[in-house]
C-alpha cells in the first residue's frame, strides 16, 4: 500500500452561508462529492479573520501571536504606526509551515500560489505565492493590469496617445487605418514603461485592432475584433531584475468609428521565469500551463469602468491556469503533499455582495436573482477546479477543500482614525494628510488601536501611568459609538488585547486595544467622514477582517475525503483553523510543525488509531 497523500485546495473567502446553500441545491457537484464521501467541518478563523493571518495559522497550526502574521500590514517596534510593512511574505512568518515540515521529514511537497509560501526554497517545488490576493503587487510583475482608451473614448481610463509617426509597412495591412497610437504601460520598477503599438483598422467587413510591440506592422502580434482576447503575448519589459521577457493578454473592450473610439484591457505583465523554486521544473510546466494568469482583483471595475463580463473572464483565466498547473504537477510528479490557493471567490463577494444581501442599500430584489446567478458562476468555476484535481489524484489520495474566513455585508465604512480625531485622541498636521505625533495619543490600524507611549514609540506622549485610564476611555467610547443614520451600535467588541489571548490576538505587534465591528460596518484608516455608506461597483460591499471570528458568517469550512477520512461524517462542533495543519501531518505520518498549537482532528479519521506524532 502506498503511503497516504494529501492535496489541499484553499478557497479564499467563501461565505459559509452561500457555500452551504449551493451544496444543499446540488449546485456544486464536485465539492458536494467531497462532502458526501468524506467529512464536513465548521472552522473558526483567526483574529483578524483575513487572508494572510488565517492562511499562516492554517499552514503552521499556530496562532497569530506565534506566527507574527497579525494583519496585511505589520507594525514594527520602534517605527511609527503608519510605517508598516507587508505581512504577506514567507520570511515574515515566525512559525514553520507544513510544506517545510513535510520536506524536513522526507515528504515531497508541491506548493502553488499559496499565501505565505514566497519567497522560499523549502519544499520540493514552490510556485510564486506572493500576489493575486489582497491587492498585492507581485515581485515578478512588470506592469499592472489597466484599461487604456484613446482621446475619443469616455474618460476614466489610461490614455492611449495618438502616434506621431506613421505605421511602417502600412501596405502589409489589408484595410484602412482609422486611428493609430501608443499604449504606454507604466512599469512598477525604476520609473520605466512598456510601449504597445495599436492601430484601429477598417477591413471593409469589420473593425480590427492591431496590437504590436513596435510601429512595424509586419511585427504585429495579433488582430482582434471587439470582445476578443489575445493569446499570451511576450514582450521584453523592465523588472526588478532588469529587462526580462514578460507575458500578458489584451482584450478589445470597445472599438467603433465616427469618431474612432478604442478601449482596451491588459492583464498584468508577469515575468516568464524566475518565480519558482526550482526554476527548471517550472520551465517544463510553463509549456503545459502557459504563462501565469495571476491578478484577478476587481479594482478596475471600481476605478476604470471595467465591465462585469470581462471581470468574470479574468476569473476564468486565473482558474483555468491554476487547473492546468495543478493537473500537470499532480499527474506527472511524485508528490506527497500538494497545496494550492484560489482567490476569485473572495473577490466576487467584495464585488457583488451588496447585490445579493438585503442588508445593503444597493440591494434590488428584482436583480437579486441575476447577481446570485453571477456569484454562482464564480463558485462553479472553483468547483470545476476541485473536480479536475479530484479526478487527477484518484480515490487513493486524500483531498481537502477549505476556506480561511467567511464574509459579511459592508454597508458602511467606519474611519477609526477620523473618529479618534473627533475625540482629541489623534491630531492631523496642517495639510490634513499626515499625523501630528506630538499631539496624538492613539492611532488605529486594522482591528487595533495603539497608544502612543513614551519610551515605546518614537514620538510617544502617553505616560505609563496614563495607560489604564486611556484604555478604559477609548474602550468605553468605542462601545457607545452609534450610527446616527441607522440608530444602531457600530462596535460589537472592544477590549484590551490581553482579553483575546485565547484567539492568539495578543501578540507583540497587536495594538493595545482590539475591536470588532457589528455586522455591516467595516473599519478603515483613511480620512473622510467617520461613517459613510458603501456603493456596489464603486467599492467593497463585503468584509471579514474587522468582524468577530466566532460569528457564523465569518466562520469557514473544511471538507475532506479519501482513504484516511470517514465517509459522510458531519462534525457537530467547531474546530479551529490551527487544527488543520496537525491533522494533515497525522495523515502523512509525520510530526506536527515545530511551533504548532493546534490539535489533530482524530475524530475525522476512518482509522481511529492513526497515531498523532508530536
Amino acid at each position: 500500500m502506498q503511503p497516504p497523500k494529501v492535496a489541499v485546495i484553499g478557497i479564499d473567502g467563501f461565505s459559509p452561508k452561500q457555500m452551504d446553500f449551493y451544496l444543499s441545491q446540488d449546485a456544486l457537484p464536485n465539492i458536494g462529492a467531497v462532502v458526501r464521501s468524506g467529512v464536513y467541518v465548521p472552522l473558526i478563523s483567526t483574529l483578524p479573520a483575513c487572508t494572510p493571518v488565517a492562511w499562516a495559522s492554517m499552514a503552521t497550526g499556530a496562532f497569530p501571536s506565534v506566527t507574527g502574521i497579525e494583519g496585511f500590514l505589520l507594525h514594527r517596534q520602534g517605527c511609527q504606526f503608519d510605517e508598516r510593512i507587508s505581512g504577506c511574505y514567507a520570511h515574515r512568518c515566525q512559525a514553520e509551515p507544513i510544506w517545510s515540515t513535510a520536506a524536513r521529514n522526507g515528504k515531497r511537497s508541491y506548493v502553488v500560489k499559496f499565501p505565505l509560501s514566497y519567497p522560499s526554497n523549502e519544499g520540493t517545488f514552490r510556485l510564486d505565492g506572493a500576489a493575486g490576493w489582497g491587492g498585492i503587487k507581485c515581485l515578478h510583475e512588470s506592469a499592472s493590469s489597466s484599461v487604456g482608451a484613446n482621446q475619443y473614448a469616455r474618460p476614466g481610463s489610461t490614455k492611449i496617445a495618438a502616434s506621431l509617426e506613421p505605421w511602417r509597412n502600412e501596405k502589409a495591412i489589408k484595410g484602412e487605418i482609422q486611428w493609430r497610437g501608443v499604449w504606454r504601460l507604466p512599469c512598477l520598477w525604476n520609473n520605466n514603461h512598456v510601449d504597445v503599438h495599436i492601430a484601429l483598422l477598417d477591413s471593409g467587413q469589420n473593425l480590427q485592432v492591431i496590437v504590436s510591440p513596435s510601429s512595424d506592422a509586419e511585427q504585429a502580434w495579433v488582430s482582434l475584433c471587439q470582445g476578443e482576447w489575445s493569446p499570451p503575448l511576450v514582450i521584453s519589459a523592465p523588472s526588478r531584475r532588469g529587462t526580462v521577457p514578460c507575458a500578458f493578454r489584451v482584450k478589445v473592450l470597445e472599438c467603433s468609428t465616427g469618431p474612432p473610439v478604442l478601449r482596451l484591457f491588459n492583464t498584468v505583465l508577469h515575468e516568464l521565469s524566475g518565480h519558482s523554486y526550482p526554476e527548471d521544473l517550472w520551465s517544463r510546466y510553463r509549456e503545459i500551463a502557459g504563462p501565469i494568469e495571476e491578478q484577478s482583483e476587481p479594482s478596475l471595475v471600481f476605478h476604470a469602468g471595467l465591465d462585469l463580463e470581462t471581470q468574470l473572464e479574468i476569473f476564468r483565466l486565473n482558474v483555468d491556469w491554476l487547473t492546468r498547473v495543478s493537473v500537470g504537477l499532480l499527474s506527472r510528479e511524485p508528490w506527497d503533499l500538494f497545496m494550492m490557493q484560489v482567490h476569485i471567490i473572495d473577490w466576487a463577494h467584495h464585488l457583488l455582495h451588496g447585490k445579493i444581501d438585503p442588508a445593503h442599500p444597493d440591494y434590488e430584489e428584482k436583480m437579486a436573482e441575476y447577481y446570485t446567478g453571477v456569484m454562482l458562476q464564480c463558485y462553479r468555476m472553483v468547483d470545476e477546479l476541485v473536480g479536475a484535481v479530484a479526478e487527477t489524484i484518484g480515490s487513493e489520495a486524500n483531498l481537502i477543500v477549505m476556506g480561511d474566513h467567511g464574509q459579511d455585508v459592508q454597508h458602511s465604512t467606519f474611519r477609526t482614525n477620523e473618529w479618534l480625531a473627533t475625540h482629541d485622541l489623534l491630531a492631523w498636521k496642517d495639510d490634513g494628510q499626515e499625523v501630528d505625533w506630538d499631539h496624538t495619543r492613539a492611532y488605529a490600524a486594522g482591528n487595533y488601536i495603539y497608544l502612543n507611549l513614551v519610551g515605546r514609540e518614537p514620538k510617544g506622549i502617553v505616560k505609563s501611568s496614563e495607560i489604564p485610564d486611556l484604555i478604559s476611555t477609548v474602550v468605553t467610547k468605542l462601545r457607545k459609538l452609534q450610527d446616527p443614520t441607522r440608530g444602531q451600535p457600530v462596535i460589537l467588541i472592544a477590549d484590551p488585547k490581553e482579553a483575546f489571548a485565547e484567539l492568539g490576538g495578543d501578540g507583540a505587534g497587536v495594538g493595545d486595544i482590539v475591536f470588532c465591528c457589528h455586522s455591516g460596518y467595516q473599519a478603515t484608516n483613511g480620512r473622510g467622514n467617520v461613517l459613510s455608506g458603501t456603493r456596489v461597483f464603486h467599492e467593497f460591499t463585503s468584509g471579514h477582517d474587522h468582524y468577530w471570528p466566532l460569528d457564523e458568517k465569518i466562520q469557514t469550512r473544511m471538507f475532506a475525503s479519501g482513504p484516511s477520512f470517514r465517509r459522510g461524517f458531519r462534525c457537530s462542533s467547531l474546530a479551529r483553523i490551527i487544527d488543520v495543519a496537525p491533522t494533515i501531518c497525522s495523515v502523512l505520518g509525520i510530526p506536527a510543525p515545530q511551533q504548532c498549537q493546534g490539535n489533530s482532528m482524530n475524530m475525522l479519521f476512518a482509522d481511529q488509531n492513526i497515531p498523532v506524532l508530536l
